[in-house]
């Protein structure tokens, strides 16, 4: 026999409920809150974000010192200047589309 916490009244050990007060021996099962689940998450979407600033700031860095926008001479390589064509806007637009997405996967 089992005795009730609330009432002391003595029950059946196989009792899940007083049976002068009517409240339960055990804790029933209830929903538990599980919080939000992300499919990306907070820590991929700040990884994705840090990894776009990287690559805007290669963009820039080629703009200046490829582009002749300082006091040193211009590097003239023909590989050079046909490989600064395509990854100077890759980096930069690229970047700035993948930083945005990054902050937007944040949410999801």
């Amino acid at each position: 026999m089992k005795n009730c916490s609330y009432c002391n009244y003595s029950n059946y050990d196989n009792a899940t409920h007083c049976r002068k007060c009517d409240s339960p021996f055990a804790a029933e099962p209830g929903t538990v809150y599980q919080g939000r689940t992300h499919m990306i998450g907070p820590e991929t979407a700040k990884n994705i974000r840090s990894r776009a600033l990287s690559m805007v700031v290669l963009g820039l860095l080629i703009k200046v010192y490829w582009g002749g926008y300082g006091p040193w001479p211009t590097i003239d390589f023909p590989i050079l200047v046909t490989m600064r064509t395509w990854a100077e806007p890759i980096l930069l637009y690229g970047g700035a589309a993948l930083y945005i997405f990054g902050w937007i996967a944040n949410f999801i």
